[in-house]
């Protein structure tokens, strides 16, 4: 018990001022129809520190409404993104951090908002983040060495309005092989998490999965959602560990990804093609890794 307390304090400490925002911006009574997601993961006690490790956070935002498009994109350790139009806004902030030397932590945030009030809008939000750390097994012979790291995830999504959605997808992956190239490696093990809050409760959806070698110790889904609740929100609470043991030399990749989006729109008749199409343009990006695994399951 202790040590989750102390793994959620550290999540919460890291996002606070991120998530203290994310509610400004987002209360009802600023704004007619909204979206939010934000996400935070946090991984310690790694077994060894990484020989290397890369961090990136990515956002991009777009307005729309008859008069104006606003786009607005920015990248590196810490990324933010806003763009306004006269009746909607969307903001977005990312942020990355893995601290190699022991005790290795890792620790990463996404928020992503939009909110508008008039009759003819379409406002987005993106965000992006991931930490990225390789390592090397080394087992003397006849033995065995293991590679373990606990890790913490949380996602809240909120909606509300007729045409507002929230998604968040949270990985972890640990891919491996004889080669340090990650191009050249394989998966060994996954972690995911996701959920998408859709106004008025149309297409709701909460997953996880996992592969054996990751251990949940804490999962704790909860909200208030449906059809005819006009204000939804979802929180999800994930704590647990990863060991694997080598008998072998083996290099290891370590990939945690997180993705966070806000969307909102009141199309008029005539805006409606042109907001399909650039909300569809949008929606074309995806993860750089991919696992073909088994499919996710439905929890909620």
């Amino acid at each position: 018990m202790k040590q989750e307390l102390r793994l959620a304090q550290s999540v919460l400490s890291f996002a606070a001022p991120l998530v203290t925002s994310s509610v400004l911006l987002v209360s009802p009574s600023l704004a007619a129809t909204f979206a939010s997601a934000e996400a935070n993961v946090f991984l310690e006690n790694f077994s060894q520190s990484p020989d290397y490790s890369t961090v990136s956070a990515k956002t991009n935002t777009v307005t729309m409404t008859p008069v104006s498009s606003v786009l607005d994109a920015d990248e590196g350790e810490n990324a933010s993104s806003a763009s306004t139009g006269d009746s909607v806004t969307a903001i977005a902030q990312a942020d990355s951090l893995f601290f190699t030397n022991p005790p290795a932590f890792a620790t990463n945030t996404t928020v992503s908002n939009a909110f508008g009030d008039q009759e003819n809008f379409f406002g987005f939000a993106k965000s992006e983040a991931s930490v990225i750390g390789g390592f090397l097994l080394n087992p003397a012979p006849n033995s065995t060495e293991s590679f373990s790291f606990d890790f913490t995830a949380f996602f809240n999504l909120a909606t509300s309005g007729e045409k507002s959605t929230a998604a968040v997808d949270i990985s972890l992956v640990v891919l491996g092989g004889t080669d340090p190239n990650p191009a050249n490696q394989t998966v060994f093990d996954f972690f995911s998490v996701s959920g998408e809050l859709n106004s008025l409760g149309e297409d709701d959806l909460f997953s996880v999965d996992a592969s054996d070698n990751f251990t949940l110790n804490t999962f704790l889904p909860s909200g208030d959602f449906g059809v005819d609740i006009e204000e939804e929100s979802a929180d999800l609470l994930a704590m647990g560990s990863y060991q694997r043991q080598f008998d072998r030399p083996t290099y290891l990749t370590f990939v945690e990804t997180k993705e966070t989006k806000a969307t909102v729109q009141a199309p008029e008749p005539a805006s409606t093609l042109a907001l399909v199409i650039f909300g569809g343009w949008l929606g074309l990006g995806g993860r750089s890794i991919s696992m073909g695994c088994r499919s996710r399951r439905r929890i909620l």
